[in-house]
């Protein structure tokens, strides 16, 4: 008999319960996007000048916000490509590849996280801790920007190609009022309709 290594229930195998297994793979699902909501945070909101006069001679500021910075430029990605590299390690493959600006590399480890996902609640004993690390990293995310806004309804996955011929394959999410382009290359789809007929001949062509 084991126990889940985030809320400790009894399980009859594996290290975490299918309840955190779902919520770890929902904050996986969502870091991307929480990276990327982190920019707008970067530079702290301007002193007024009474403040500035009260607290007596003019001291040096940071010009961005301290916190932010070390989430956006270092702390997420590192975390996630950390546990990736102890995830692979464990499987007994080769390293990950580290490359791309911070967005990219959330995006791939984030990603690849998830689809090991399976693997890491039935057979890696660190698969609390990773559970707890990434969840603790949203809510200090969480706490700068609160609340992340709708994403409204998910069509699928972005077939656009890049000039090495690899399949984007990010979440293409429906939001009223906006036009449907995918958060991660930036491809617009004129309608609903046109990405799931691209969907079907990708699908057909795999066949």
């Amino acid at each position: 008999m084991n126990e889940c290594g985030l809320c400790e229930r009894d399980l009859e195998d594996g290290y975490l319960c299918p309840g955190d297994t779902l919520g770890l793979a929902e904050r996986l699902e969502r870091m991307p996007r929480l990276y990327e909501a982190l920019a707008g945070f970067l530079t702290p909101a301007a002193r007024g000048l009474g403040e500035a006069v009260s607290r007596g001679p003019a001291v040096a500021t940071m010009p961005v916000d301290e916190a932010v910075l070390d989430l956006r430029y270092g702390g997420i990605a590192l975390v996630l490509e950390s546990w990736l590299s102890a995830v692979q390690e464990a499987r007994g493959w080769g390293q990950p590849a580290v490359q791309g600006n911070p967005a990219g590399r959330v995006y791939r480890a984030a990603r690849s996280l998830g689809a090991n996902l399976e693997w890491i609640a039935a057979a890696y004993p660190a698969a609390g801790d990773l559970a707890r690390e990434v969840r603790e990293m949203e809510g200090a995310a969480l706490s700068i920007v609160g609340a992340l806004p709708d994403r409204g309804r998910r069509l699928g996955q972005c077939v656009a190609v890049d000039a090495s011929g690899v399949i984007c394959g990010a979440v293409v999410w429906q939001r009223p009022g906006q036009k449907l382009t995918c958060d991660w290359c930036g491809s617009s789809y004129q309608t609903e309709q046109e990405l799931l007929v691209l969907l079907n001949g990708l699908s057909k062509e795999a066949a």
